[in-house]
């Protein structure tokens, strides 16, 4: 067990012994934190996190002088128990995962890879996910970091490639592959973040004016969604189709949302005044359009409904029935069903921290600035807690029981509670 692990299973069981002597929490105290998966590339270059269901999938990139291009992809439950991992032998510049979190897509520059489980049990153990008692499948640790031995690459289920698409480079050293390498850096050869979705059909990719589908190592087909007279907008963000909606892809083009069906058929076209801002959720897309939010019915694009909201570029969070949306500095939170206003909380998170906002019973749960962790109502702010972390950026939040939890790329986890406890029921 390695430092940061044994540090959080004490402060697991430091807040357990305090439960279980009848100890009555207080709205904002740490109720648990655990360290799971993250931070596993050395000089990491690229991350970035997907959400499906409960599972929270982190993936980093770089490239090692120890262990040469990489990239680490850890499947966490929100539990902070690691479901499943796998290391690719190669950099990554975006990622996707399938609605049951069993499928993970890397962007590699020139090409896709797909990854599952190293075996059916999803092990941890060695390098093909089974135990390795002799430790066979790892390499020894020569940074000398806290992570202990390195692991060994495991094998991709297959690898696609995008050469006659895009003038990327294909090889896994970021060189064009017809020049020498001369060790200078290339302009494609950047860790810049490309748009890539996924659904239970494969990954979808954007090229240039043009999305691209991958199916199972091959191009299926490539659609230019736009369809402009003029020069067609670059795709600039790609959304999947999750497990209560339906399959294919959300693109954002240029002030244009288009939605493809999985046969690369376009569903529908919409178009807002300005750059749009949007969530996927199930059969909703939900797009910030001037002051207002609109849904639009994923499956033929039909407007369900408009509310006014006030100016913002943050997308819609959307918490189980509810739609929280920050405008003004104040989260408002929407029946997801109706677009009804319910209840306005006086704070927010910032666009770079609002994955990690939730909200419950007229309080707004959200990762502030400095890293702390704030609760907030109708007359503003209700608790403030600091957080001991690395220096992570959290990536999601969610209730739990009487808890709000948040995790964060570093791979840490806090619980916190929401509401004061009452002594008399302990």
């Amino acid at each position: 067990m390695n430092r940061r692990r044994l540090l959080a299973a004490l402060a697991t069981g430091s807040t357990a012994a305090l439960a279980g002597c009848g100890y009555a929490y207080g709205g904002g105290d740490v109720r648990r934190t655990a360290f799971a998966g993250g931070t596993s590339v050395f000089m990491a270059g690229w991350s970035a996190h997907a959400t499906a269901g409960d599972r929270i999938v982190f993936a980093e990139s770089g490239d090692s002088p120890f262990e040469g291009e990489r990239t680490a992809v850890d499947v966490i439950d929100r539990d902070a128990a690691v479901r499943w991992s796998f290391r690719h032998g190669d950099r990554s510049v975006g990622m996707a995962v399938d609605p049951a979190a069993e499928r993970v897509y890397l962007r590699e520059l020139g090409g896709v890879v797909a990854v599952t489980p190293p075996d059916e049990s999803a092990g941890m153990g060695g390098a093909d996910g089974t135990d390795d008692p002799d430790d066979t499948g790892r390499m020894e640790d020569t940074d000398g970091m806290d992570g202990g031995p390195s692991r060994r690459p495991d094998t991709p289920d297959w690898r696609a490639s995008l050469a006659d698409l895009t003038a990327e480079p294909v090889d896994g050293d970021g060189s064009s592959g017809n020049e020498p390498d001369d060790g200078e850096p290339g302009t494609d050869d950047s860790d810049e973040e490309r748009p890539i979705a996924a659904d239970a059909h494969g990954a979808y990719v954007a090229v240039d004016a043009e999305v691209v589908a991958v199916r199972e190592g091959g191009v299926a087909w490539t659609v230019e969604p736009s369809a402009s007279v003029d020069s067609s907008p670059p795709v600039d963000g790609l959304w999947g189709g999750g497990s209560d909606g339906p399959d294919g892809v959300v693109a954002v083009a240029g002030d244009a949302v288009v939605a493809l069906a999985p046969d690369g058929s376009r569903r529908w076209r919409y178009e807002v005044g300005n750059e749009p801002t949007l969530t996927v959720d199930g059969d909703l897309v939900l797009c910030r359009d001037g002051d207002a939010v609109v849904a639009l019915d994923r499956p033929d694009g039909g407007e369900a409904w408009r509310t006014e909201v006030g100016s913002g570029g943050v997308p819609p969070r959307v918490i189980e029935d509810r739609v929280a949306v920050t405008a003004r500095g104040e989260t408002r939170v929407l029946d997801r069903q109706s677009g009804d206003p319910l209840w306005r909380a006086g704070g927010a998170p910032g666009r770079d921290r609002y994955r990690s906002l939730v909200v419950d019973g007229g309080r707004a749960y959200y990762v502030g600035r400095g890293g702390e962790a704030i609760a907030v109502d109708a007359d503003g702010r209700v608790w403030t807690r600091e957080l001991e972390l690395s220096g992570g950026k959290a990536v999601d939040g969610w209730l739990v029981d009487g808890a709000v939890a948040f995790a964060f790329d570093s791979g840490e986890f806090v619980w916190l509670q929401r509401r004061d406890e009452d002594p008399g029921l302990l």
